[in-house]
This record gives C-alpha cells, sequence and structure tokens, in this order.
C-alpha cells in the first residue's frame, strides 16, 4: 500500500520532509495506527459498516502531503498584472461564457435574485473560468490536514467526514474527487461541507455537479442568497461575497470584474 505517514504528529514539517519525501513507508507507523483507528470509529458513528470504513483508509490511493502545510490560502492580489483579471481578453472570457449559458443563467438569476455577471466573476476568480481547479486528491488533502497537527485539524477532519457522506450519498468515489490543497472542489471551489449545505441541480437532470458549469453557478447563486445576499443593497452584496470568501479583495475582485463585464458588454 501507498502510505506515507509521520511517526508521531510532534515532528516538525521541515524534518518530516527530509526524512519520508523521496520514499514510501514499507510498513505503517505505529502513530497512525491509533489516528486511524479514530477515524474509523467516527465513521462507525456515521452509519458507516466497519469494513467500508476500514477500506476507505486501505485503499492504495491513500497518501499523505505533507508540503501543503506550506500553503497559504491568503494574500492573493487579485489585481495583480500576472492574474490579469481586468485585461481586455479576460473581460471577454467572461462575457462568452454569459453568452454560452444566456438562457440558464437568466433562469438563475431570476430564482436566486443574484445577477449572472456576479456569478461569472466569481467562476472567473475562483477557477478562471475551470483552467485551476486543483490536482490534489480532496480525500488526502484534508486527511492530512488532519493528521498532521495544525491549526485547521479539527476543522478539516469534519471536512474530510463530509466528503465522505457526500460522497456515498452522490454515489461518488471520495479518492476520485480532485481539487485545492486546501480540500475545495469544483468550478466554483466547494469545500465538502459548502457542497452539502449549498450545492443544488442548477441544470435540472437529477445530479449535482459541481464540474458542470450550470450547476456550479446555480450553487454559487445558491450559496450567495444563503448568506444575505439582496440585489438593492451593496452592502449585503459585499457581506455575502465575504461569507464566500473572507478576503476584502476578494470581495472588491468579483464586484470590479462583474461591473467590467456590464461596462464593455
Amino acid at each position: 500500500m501507498k502510505y506515507i505517514w509521520p511517526a508521531f504528529r510532534a515532528i516538525s514539517v521541515c524534518m518530516l520532509i527530509v526524512l519520508i519525501a523521496p520514499q514510501v513507508w514499507a510498513d505503517e507507523p505505529a502513530g497512525f495506527n491509533a489516528q486511524k483507528e479514530a477515524l474509523v470509529q467516527e465513521l462507525l458513528t456515521k452509519g458507516f459498516g466497519e469494513g467500508e470504513a476500514r477500506a476507505l483508509l486501505e485503499d492504495v490511493r491513500v497518501e499523505i502531503y505533507p508540503e501543503i502545510l506550506h500553503q497559504k490560502g491568503k494574500g492573493i492580489n487579485y489585481f495583480h498584472r500576472k492574474f490579469g483579471l481586468l485585461t481586455r481578453a479576460s473581460i471577454e472570457s467572461g462575457q462568452r461564457v454569459i453568452r454560452d449559458n444566456l438562457d440558464e443563467l437568466k433562469k438563475i438569476e431570476a430564482s436566486f435574485g443574484v445577477e449572472k455577471e456576479v456569478l461569472v466573476a466569481v467562476y472567473r476568480v475562483e477557477t478562471y473560468f475551470g483552467r485551476y481547479t486543483g490536482n490534489y486528491r480532496v480525500f488526502n488533502s484534508l486527511l492530512t490536514l488532519t493528521i498532521l497537527e495544525n491549526r485547521r485539524s479539527a476543522w478539516a477532519e469534519n471536512e474530510w467526514i463530509n466528503l465522505i457522506l457526500l460522497s456515498k450519498e452522490r454515489g461518488l468515489d471520495p479518492l476520485a474527487i480532485k481539487g485545492s490543497w486546501a480540500g475545495a472542489f469544483g468550478l466554483c471551489q466547494f469545500v465538502p461541507s459548502a457542497y452539502l449545505k449549498y450545492a443544488v441541480d442548477g441544470d435540472g437532470d437529477g445530479r449535482v455537479d459541481l464540474f458542470n458549469v450550470v450547476d456550479a453557478m446555480a450553487s454559487i447563486a445558491n450559496y450567495l442568497k444563503c448568506s444575505g445576499w439582496e440585489k438593492g443593497s451593496l452592502a449585503k452584496k459585499k457581506k455575502a461575497i465575504y461569507a464566500y470568501n473572507h478576503c476584502d479583495n476578494y470581495v472588491k475582485a468579483v464586484l470590479a470584474y462583474a461591473r467590467a463585464m456590464r461596462k464593455n458588454g
């Protein structure tokens, strides 16, 4: 099996990388056995069978990514030249998304009250229209943040459990879902708890697929509406976008891009 586990949670990240970066552990360290057992027991309380729960953690695709502990989720300069948010090409790409999905976006706007330009702006800022959705196995990213002690360990464990729950509910393979190092996935970059709470079937095909443009747009709209979005209130719009991503510059970027698409449309 392909496991790369630290012997003890107290080991420093730097030392961990030196010790395990070039190799795969032949045997599971004793320290991991107790952690694995605790996760299995947690799954049992959620209605999983013991064999089913253990099989998830014994899958050959399971591994950890110690390098993600160095990643930072904040500090992106959305208005930097390299991000290219307000370039002509970027704005035209957003307008093309609107034209290609106009009927569906109008329906979503009518249902949730969120302007189509804002939905496409979130889509642009989050994944550049699906170009960058992430190549990490979300299962492993969240498991890493659970196993390697850090300030997000409790949050990550809850999200890991939610990933498994939604996968069982939707008939998905949890180890096949790829996304960001932080555990978000799809065109709109929802973490598992957000999927369970806000993801909706936008195209009416009976399933929720966040890698489908219409489902993703409807899910963004539902998230913003549930976060207090009001079409006639700029303050409530900003508050709803901030709930989506706790960053003032993110709020400014989404609104600026939405305005640019309208202005140049």
